[in-house]
């Protein structure tokens, strides 16, 4: 009884191996096949404007768990989230030129 699953065991660890080439080939080949970014496709980046002044961030106190973690993250680099665009869409609703925008207001927070 032992030999046989002895001997499962190994063509079940050659299937692995022989298998192996056609699944790493596969996704080579996916990774190969799939579209890159055009010109064209650069219509869709959203400028990031920064304000002056600044806008100031709300207190991160008033929130709990990720969400504060997120407003303290806003407030401590202020200058690094104004450089990054927001695609939720406020530039449109809210009027937002920039990701700290979001942070100035509960706007983060939903």
């Amino acid at each position: 009884m032992k030999a046989g699953l002895s001997r499962r065991r190994r063509w079940r660890k050659l299937a692995g191996i022989a298998s192996a080439p056609a699944v790493l080939g596969g996704g080579i080949w996916f990774l190969a096949s799939s579209p890159t970014v055009t010109d064209a496709d650069t219509r869709f980046v959203l400028p990031a404007t920064p304000r002056v002044p600044r806008p100031l961030t709300l207190d991160p106190a008033q929130f709990a768990g990720k969400t504060r973690e997120a407003y303290a993250v806003a407030r401590r680099y202020p200058e690094l989230l104004e450089r990054m665009p927001c695609y939720c869409g406020c530039y449109e609703s809210a009027g937002h030129q920039n990701n700290l925008d979001c942070y100035a207001d509960q706007h983060a927070f939903g």
